[in-house]
């Protein structure tokens, strides 16, 4: 994934009161989070906060940056925390208060568990696809009533029921609720589900699988 020339960054031109450049403050922030440095990341997001509304907003689009790229699983429910904050925050009508709501933000990010999956995902699945080494794979059981071509071919529940499309792999909670008989009866299932204790279909089930999708036009 191609980066950017960095002098076409402006914050690259910008500095802010203190006399430190924009992009390296911001820079000292992200860091500073990824390491757990609460005071260190808290000096930066202040600098950037004392500036003015325009680096006060480049303060918290980093946050939501950092959100996902760095903290992502750790804290999965960040980005709707931040989201809640920064509404709250821009209704404050003093500085302090305001500035509460970022002080909170970056201890919270600091603080919590780090994980750089989600981050590592998205460029392993835009560098797979731009290299032309994967891409989308359309099976045949994917093409259901839920879908134009399906409902062409003529196919309806007792189709996605035989393919597996309602199956749930890593299931919260796999031996089913109160009414998961009651459901499968009224959509057309055939009975409790047969899998095996990691939520994969068993051999048995996939021969029945098989043999029925191979009935179906």
């Amino acid at each position: 994934m191609p980066q950017p020339e960095q002098n076409d960054d402006v914050w690259s031109r910008a500095v802010t009161v203190g006399g430190f450049r924009v992009d390296e403050v911001r820079s000292v922030l992200q860091k500073s989070i990824r390491r757990g440095l609460v005071e260190e990341a808290a000096l930066a997001a202040y600098e950037l906060f004392r500036t003015g509304p325009q680096t006060e907003d480049l303060l918290w689009r980093r946050l939501e940056i950092i959100a996902v790229e760095d903290v992502g699983a750790g804290l999965p429910s960040a980005p709707a925390l931040l989201h809640a904050m920064n509404e709250q925050r821009v209704r404050q009508t003093t500085d302090l208060e305001r500035w509460m709501y970022s002080a909170h933000a970056v201890k919270l990010l600091a603080t919590a568990p780090k994980d750089r999956s989600t981050m590592e995902l998205a460029f392993w699945a835009s560098t797979q696809v731009e290299s032309g080494e994967r891409t989308v794979e359309v099976l045949d059981m994917h093409v259901d009533h839920h879908t134009r071509r399906g409902v062409q071919l003529g196919r309806e529940t007792d189709f996605w029921w035989a393919a597996g499309g309602h199956r749930l792999v890593g299931e919260l909670h796999p031996e089913g609720s109160p009414w998961s008989a009651y459901v499968r009866t009224l959509l057309g299932g055939d009975g409790p589900e047969d899998a095996t204790s990691d939520g994969h279909a068993a051999p048995a089930e996939r021969e029945t699988t098989d043999a029925a999708l191979s009935s179906m036009p």
